[in-house]
């Protein structure tokens, strides 16, 4: 007598169709992710732009080891108006701002700040990005992103190697010249809690790219509230790259 196959699906079909489905999602998932794109292929040589400053200010760098110049820019000498130019003079030239250098954690954050120099002299320019939400009282609000992503990186801020900063509650930063080494380091205005601030100093370092704090270089603020000064003090890139000559690629 024959044996009949009970209705419906086997177990193991079943099974076979549920894995299938989570696959699915997360081919989703990883395309959604790769719409951003992956960090520039690891460096073989050295860039092919010289970094430099042009009359205005700005730096002329190859941040993405395209092969072609980059032009950063702060207006805000803050961060908060850095804005990144890649290929100038390219047909695939284009601008993007801090909010867009901060990966997939920008759109959630109220503030965006970035900072690029080649902090470990290693020949590629960094990317320091602090993302979080405002001070709304005494308490300080740790940023919910610090980080310094070593270069090259790509244009929407991803790097091979990505190093966390504990910065504290801050939200201003700028590429600074506190201990006169060749090493750039960073600058940050800090919130300390109550209504107070500080400066805080990170410099420079050839393994880590930026050191822990120190505090040697920590200032306090006398005046209370949120009134950062511009620049901030002891920022400025003029220390660490020579002017761009009439021949530089600067678009």
């Amino acid at each position: 007598m024959p044996v009949r196959e009970p209705s419906g699906t086997s177990r193991p079909r079943r099974l076979t169709r549920t894995a299938l489905l989570l696959a699915g999602g997360l081919l989703l998932l990883a395309g959604g992710e790769d719409r951003l794109g992956g960090p520039p292929p690891r460096p073989t040589g050295p860039p092919a732009v010289t970094a430099c400053l042009t009359p205005s200010g700005d730096l002329i760098a190859d941040v993405d080891d395209d092969g072609l110049p980059d032009r950063i820019t702060d207006p805000s000498h803050r961060g908060a108006r850095l804005a990144i130019t890649f290929g100038i003079g390219s047909p695939r030239e284009t601008t993007v701002g801090a909010r867009g250098l901060a990966d997939r954690t920008a759109g959630r954050q109220e503030y965006v700040s970035a900072a690029v120099a080649d902090f470990d002299r290693d020949g590629w320019t960094d990317l320091v990005v602090v993302a979080g939400q405002e001070q709304g009282g005494d308490d300080p609000v740790q940023p919910r992103v610090a980080e310094l992503r070593l270069g090259p990186f790509s244009d929407t801020g991803r790097s091979r190697r990505t190093v966390p900063l504990d910065l504290g509650a801050t939200k201003d930063i700028a590429v600074a010249d506190h201990n006169h080494d060749p090493y750039p380091d960073l600058t940050a205005y800090t919130y300390s809690g109550d209504g107070t601030y500080e400066i805080q100093a990170r410099l420079g370092d050839p393994h880590r790219g930026l050191s822990p704090d120190t505090r040697t270089y920590t200032t306090d603020i006398p005046a209370t509230g949120y009134h950062p000064p511009s620049p901030l003090p002891h920022a400025g890139l003029t220390p660490f790259h020579p002017p761009c000559g009439t021949h530089a690629r600067a678009g």
